[in-house]
């Protein structure tokens, strides 16, 4: 290897390195530097003291690039391998004096000096080939000539003393070989774990977009047929459907949670809420469930339990949601309890408080609840066969309850009750009126809506949604068709798939904000089927006025067409006002 390819990012990571042990190293030369006074004096300890300081100033300040993350240039790799030399020949000077004195205890100290130098050089520049050479080469060489050439032994205790060190010494350097090649192993297998972290979560993407977009069509079409004239049956097989569906994309979703969470994507919002209302709608989508079942499902809400918080509500009622599902899917007899109540808070400003969740369920092991919380995990092969799931809803727990810096605890035993337990901590909120705004008895029949959508299924669900409300739908099967059709004819709002042939719904967008089709304020929402982490606010950074996902929300997607027709109009009445 040339000495331009041994000046390498190797060498730069030792750089880096070296300050987090700058301290220490000061403080042993100081403390050496009063023993090399106690036996040369005075004036040759300073001497050798300003030397080893000085290199050691000088490493400090051409390493700057390198802990800063910056890449150094050649010239400053350079002048760090000579620093560091500096620094390895003040220290073994040392050694050699220690030597020259002839006594055999300062020998001693000589090869002590000589011998940790080469530990350092080993344990901490092992990734550097010219750093290990530097750190360690050059005691080593001083150590065996000492030895060999000045040490005054002769015949075999020569050789062997000889071969003993040099031994010691190879062994020095193979062990640095060692940790090169696990250091080198252990970058390696961090690169290969980010790919398959990668490539998971484009497989993530990719299965979500495919399974939401049939999804779209099976539960638009069911929320559709809803509408209509059903008797009683039919009206139950919808609601069957519904529910599979919702049930299905649960578990789309909860895959989709873990991921975010492992690559740190999740995001809490900070909104304030009313712990009690949260708690109630809880209890109120597993009430249906649990009378199936036969079961008692009720909620307490415990004398000075928190009522306003700031937080995220979705977030702890997804938490509320998975234990009232966990405890009913494994109780066949009996009840389900939610208690929120009350505890010790830390200050004035936070709410401590308590989501318990109990049941008369089968119980779980000591063994069982060690594993309960893991993702993908579940009490026993058996409990999957029997009662399902993927295992995600407690792990998810667990994890979103790390993110709000709770606890979560579980208590049980076979065959009896079982109560989880998540404590939280959040600030306190004034009230704030979250009523939903009624929509209008006309719903959207004074609208005229463009709907971009290349997937003819995607295309009904939304018509048979909207034209339920009364509004007036004209379809588009690309951007570019979309664009046409704006310039020649006027719409409340544009629907706008992100992914479409010939031209995609964020070309489409960018050439309607410049202008193209005539009104660049033109309101514009985003339908889609992609769910990883910041796709919302990447879509909302285009320009587009909502994002919607799909499956498709009729409430929600009625609701946001509104409030962007909304937004449009106001400023136009301010000005006429």
């Amino acid at each position: 290897m040339t000495p331009r390819g041994l000046l390498n990012e190797q060498l730069d990571i030792v750089a880096a390195e070296s300050r987090s042990t700058l301290w220490i190293r000061l403080v042993i030369t100081a403390i050496s530097a009063v023993l090399f006074g106690f036996n040369f004096g005075l004036w040759p300890a300073v001497a050798w003291l300003v030397a080893v300081f000085a290199g050691e100033a000088w490493t400090w300040w051409v390493t700057r690039d390198a802990a800063a993350g910056r890449r150094p240039s050649t010239a400053t790799r350079l002048l760090y391998a000579s620093a560091t030399i500096a620094v390895s020949l003040t220290w073994s000077g040392a050694a050699w004096m220690y030597w020259q004195t002839g006594s055999q205890a300062l020998q001693l100290v000589s090869i002590a000096i000589s011998a940790s130098q080469m530990i350092h050089g080993q344990c901490f520049a092992f990734r550097s080939k010219l750093a290990l050479g530097i750190l360690t080469g050059i005691p080593a060489i001083l150590l065996v000539s000492l030895i060999v050439l000045d040490g005054g032994f002769q015949g075999i205790p020569l050789l062997t003393l000889g071969i003993s060190v040099s031994l010691a010494v190879l062994y020095v350097f193979n062990s640095a070989v060692v940790n090169m090649r696990n250091a080198e192993a252990l970058v390696s297998a961090q690169r290969d774990a980010d790919e398959a972290n990668q490539a998971k979560s484009a497989f993530l993407a990719m299965m979500s977009h495919e399974l939401r977009t049939p999804m779209n069509g099976v539960l638009g079409m069911a929320h559709a047929l809803k509408q209509t004239r059903l008797d009683d049956r039919q009206a139950a097989q919808v609601e069957m459907l519904i529910r599979s569906g919702d049930g299905l994309m649960a578990i789309l979703n909860d895959i989709l949670d873990v991921s975010k969470i492992e690559a740190g994507k999740l995001e809490l919002e900070n909104i304030a809420f009313d712990l009690s209302e949260v708690g109630a709608r809880v209890i109120d989508l597993w009430r249906e469930t649990a009378s199936a079942k036969g079961l008692e499902i009720s909620y307490e809400l415990a004398p000075g339990a928190p009522r306003w918080l700031s937080g995220d509500p979705n977030r702890i009622r997804q938490i509320m949601l998975n234990l009232v599902s966990n405890a009913l899917k494994f109780t066949q007899d009996g009840e389900v309890r939610l208690t929120l109540r009350p505890l010790i808070a830390r200050g004035e400003d936070t709410v401590r408080f308590e989501i318990a969740v109990s049941d008369t369920g089968i119980g779980i092991t000591p063994e069982q609840q060690a594993r309960l919380f893991q993702s993908f995990a579940q009490a026993d092969a058996a409990t999957t066969r029997k009662f399902g799931g993927t295992g995600l809803g407690l792990a998810i727990c667990r994890q979103l309850t790390d993110l709000m810096a709770g606890e979560i605890t579980v208590e049980s035993e076979p065959d009896r009750a079982s109560v989880f337990r998540v404590t939280l901590e959040l600030p306190r909120a004034e009230a704030v009126d979250l009523a939903e705004p009624e929509a209008e008895s006309g719903g959207l029949s004074h609208l005229t809506l463009l709907v971009a959508e290349d997937n003819p299924i995607n295309q009904a669900v939304v018509r048979a949604v909207l034209e339920a409300v009364g509004a007036r739908l004209e379809t588009a099967n690309d951007g570019a068709e979309a664009l046409d059709m704006l310039r020649e004819e006027t719409f409340d709002l544009v629907l706008m798939d992100v992914h479409m042939p010939r031209m995609d719904g964020i070309e489409a967008l960018r050439r309607i904000r410049a202008g193209e089709t005539g009104d660049a304020r033109q309101p514009v929402i985003a339908l889609t089927a992609d769910a990883m982490p910041g796709e919302d606010q990447k879509l909302m950074a285009h320009g587009f006025d909502d994002v919607q996902p799909k499956p498709i929300q009729p409430m929600a997607l009625i609701a946001a067409i509104l409030d962007a027709c909304e937004a449009r109009a106001a400023p136009a009445e301010t000005q006429v006002a």
